[in-house]
């Protein structure tokens, strides 16, 4: 993505931010040069996060340990997520089983971005057919609906995306420093946006995106 690519990204981004509405950060810089992850390091991640969101809705942690082993993915998990399968249920902290029920959000950025579904609106939660596109681990699914996953979006696609989703965070953040209520769930938007992050840089680690705003 060229210098220019990044200001005419800034600039539509800016026009459809400001035409629905929420407050637009001029000074907001366009984004630095992407290094996008592979295809197959995108597919790891969706894997291991698809299967940890059972943990989130009471699955046995050990299953869900155990499927990720049977399934070659120990190698996508990130430190805290380590943490989580070694732990007993009954162990996990509310912060933890929170997080992991963000994971459907931080997942569908991955779906859109690997051609699962048609677009990835900040305004929609989750669609009523993400699961029925996802490995069902409690039907015994293997991991066959990610791993024939063929192609993925555009460098240019991805940052324009993403660029969109990082000015609707900071319009999410600013107002609620202002004591205002955002017209988007800054959750949403954040967990869309740091999987996009983490995608659009290598140097990322799941567990320490750059997030700021």
């Amino acid at each position: 993505m060229t210098e220019e690519q990044g200001r005419k990204i800034k600039d539509d981004n800016d026009k459809i931010i400001n035409q629905k509405g929420y407050v637009v950060n001029n000074w907001l810089p366009i984004l630095d040069t992407p290094n996008l992850r592979t295809l197959e390091e995108i597919k790891g991640r969706m894997s291991v996060m698809n299967a940890l969101i059972n943990i989130a809705f009471e699955a046995p942690v050990f299953i869900i340990k155990n499927w990720i082993e049977d399934h070659d993915l120990s190698q996508y998990l990130s430190d805290s997520e380590k943490e989580i399968l070694g732990k007993q249920n009954e162990d996990l902290t509310q912060f933890e089983i929170n997080s992991l029920r963000w994971y459907l959000e931080s997942l569908w950025a991955f779906m859109w971005v690997t051609n699962m579904i048609p677009g990835l609106e900040a305004e929609e939660y989750i669609g009523d057919n993400m699961a029925s596109l996802l490995p069902n681990l409690e039907n015994g699914d293997d991991n066959s609906k990610i791993n024939n996953l063929k192609t993925s979006k555009s460098e240019i696609e991805i940052c324009t995306v993403l660029d969109y989703y990082y000015r609707l965070h900071w319009y999410c953040v600013d107002e609620r420093l202002n004591g205002r209520e955002a017209k988007l769930n800054e959750g949403l938007v954040y967990e869309r946006r740091k999987s996009l992050e983490w995608i659009y840089n290598q140097e990322n680690d799941w567990d320490n995106v750059e997030m700021s705003t």
